[in-house]
């Protein structure tokens, strides 16, 4: 399903690991740079990896939301957000991509699949997943 996704498609099954699953088995790391990233609901903070930390332009692999969807084009905020906020509210699987548009480097297309993790016995609520990016960079519309 991710090579043939476009910037600003996603997709929601509430939980269901099954698609999550699949959607993994589509990021051969052959084809794409995968890093996890984590989000403790609690706080809003997001724990990424290294290269896209690099790639969205922050300064530090901790971030808040505001941070991270800013570096995304300006068309896919509205569905990355609607995404986020849909897996906030019940525990779901999820994938999106977008374009990133960093200020120092051409734009790069980003995947993302992730699920939220809700437990109400606990209150560890957390979102938590993979951002690929393709190791072949295609040329995108600047």
């Amino acid at each position: 399903m991710l090579r043939f996704m476009t910037p600003g498609s996603a997709a929601i099954q509430p939980g269901h690991p099954g698609a999550h699953s699949s959607w993994m088995e589509h990021l051969d790391e052959s084809d794409y740079f995968v890093e996890a990233w984590r989000c403790d609901l609690a706080s809003g903070v997001f724990q990424l990896g290294q290269r896209t930390a690099l790639l969205i332009g922050v300064s530090s692999r901790s971030c808040g939301i505001v941070d991270l969807v800013r570096a995304y084009d300006g068309r896919d905020r509205a569905t990355v957000l609607n995404i986020l906020e849909q897996a906030t509210a019940s525990p779901s699987s999820f994938c999106f991509t977008t374009v990133v548009r960093p200020p120092a480097s051409k734009a790069a297309q980003l995947f993302c699949v992730g699920r939220s993790l809700l437990d109400a016995a606990t209150g560890e609520n957390t979102l938590q997943g993979v951002f690929a990016i393709p190791r072949e960079r295609p040329a995108l519309d600047a």
